[in-house]
């Protein structure tokens, strides 16, 4: 796939955003199309949690269930954020993240005008209403299982993603009998999606040029090959991914918090620090005077935009498309968009765990937002 021209002005190491010009990224069109016009037979959609397309062609030696199909391996785009989020409900959804709503992992809500954690959200929040749109298995006729950790049952994003679809949990070191039991279960005609976290918890802690992460991903090949030999012969399978990743470190790392000039500017912090979502406090230009001031902070490693930019460039869907009532105030007045191994933040409004995390992603760099793609049966 040729990625379309970079809108005057944007950095060459960033991939122009998914929905510039007429493009759309093609993850948006891996599972509605078996909704809407299925083929007879058992489907089965595997995501592979953080596995960018660059991460995997980087580590061959270490898939050999992959390579043995890389011929078949197509790259394509997710969108942006490159985050799990916003790449699980589009792919789910078939829409882009301008019209679900899911704008990052931290989302602002504004009922309250601070942050929802996408993945857990909070007492109170009803996922049907925080995006309602129907889902292809809610508005089709094929019966879906979702197999996830047994930890996601019930989890916002379930509820967000996942609607219509039953849930069968799984453990550790049982997720082909999850697969297998869930394909028995959906029928001689139903789909099955399985999320393979895997590598993308290995990264976060330690690092994509980490032991433990080369570990993670053998074993999530290791993981395909035995579902490759059990599945039922014929079940035509479907793996990709919702984003790649990058390394930081401290001294990559940002904290806008030691940057009290700017938080005034600012009344939350949303996003992630790849992809910081800043909404400013009320006031005739604040945003202006915010965006020039990371922009003369940050230099070379990040992209700053406002919010009309934002949109006329085509990053959360496509440009002029109508916005959303309920989506308008989520959109972030300054979006920062990480370059190089950069990470940046106002850490004092998050846990310990997210400074510490190796592992990030969100941006437009090549690593985070090209994502395989292999279609293939048992």
């Amino acid at each position: 796939m040729t990625a379309p021209d970079r809108p005057a002005g944007w950095p060459a190491d960033l991939l122009p955003p998914p929905f510039a010009g007429t493009d759309r990224p093609a993850l948006l069109d891996v599972i509605p199309p078996l909704l809407e016009h299925p083929d007879p037979g058992r489907d089965l959609v595997v995501l592979l949690d953080g596995v960018g397309a660059d991460l995997l062609a980087e580590h061959r030696s270490l898939t050999p269930t992959l390579r043995r199909a890389e011929s078949q391996i197509s790259r394509i785009r997710t969108v942006t954020p490159a985050t799990t989020s916003s790449a699980m409900v589009s792919l789910h959804t078939g829409q882009p993240p301008l019209r679900h709503g899911v704008l990052g992992y931290l989302t602002r809500d504004p009922r309250t005008g601070r942050s929802l954690n996408q993945l857990t959200g909070a007492p109170g929040t009803d996922p049907g209403q925080w995006m309602p749109l129907l889902t292809p298995v809610e508005t089709g006729s094929r019966r879906a299982v979702q197999v996830a950790p047994a930890k996601h049952a019930g989890s916002h994003l379930s509820g967000v993603a996942f609607r219509g679809w039953e849930f069968l949990g799984h453990g550790r070191g049982d997720r082909v009998e999850a697969v297998r039991t869930a394909l028995h279960r959906a029928g001689p005609d139903g789909l099955v999606h399985l999320h393979v976290d895997d590598v993308d918890h290995a990264g976060h802690r330690h690092g994509i040029d980490s032991e433990q992460w080369r570990t993670a991903l053998a074993e999530v090949d290791s993981l395909l090959g035995t579902l490759l030999r059990r599945l039922p012969r014929g079940t035509r399978i479907h793996l990709t991914a919702d984003h790649g990743m990058v390394d930081t470190s401290a001294e990559h790392t940002i904290d806008l918090a030691a940057q009290p000039q700017l938080l005034r500017l600012v009344e939350e912090a949303a996003g992630e620090a790849r992809a910081l979502a800043l909404h400013t406090v009320p006031g005739a230009g604040v945003d202006e005077e915010l965006a020039e001031g990371l922009t003369a902070l940050l230099g070379e490693r990040a992209l700053v935009l406002r919010r009309p930019d934002i949109l006329a460039a085509g990053l959360l869907g496509p440009a002029g498309a109508a916005v959303p009532e309920r989506v308008a105030p989520r959109i972030p007045d300054v979006l920062v968009l990480a370059r190089g191994r950069w990470s940046i933040d106002d850490f004092s409004r998050r846990p310990d765990t997210a400074r510490r995390m190796i592992g990030v992603h969100g941006s437009l760099t090549s690593a985070e937002a090209w994502v395989p793609l292999l279609r293939t049966e048992s």
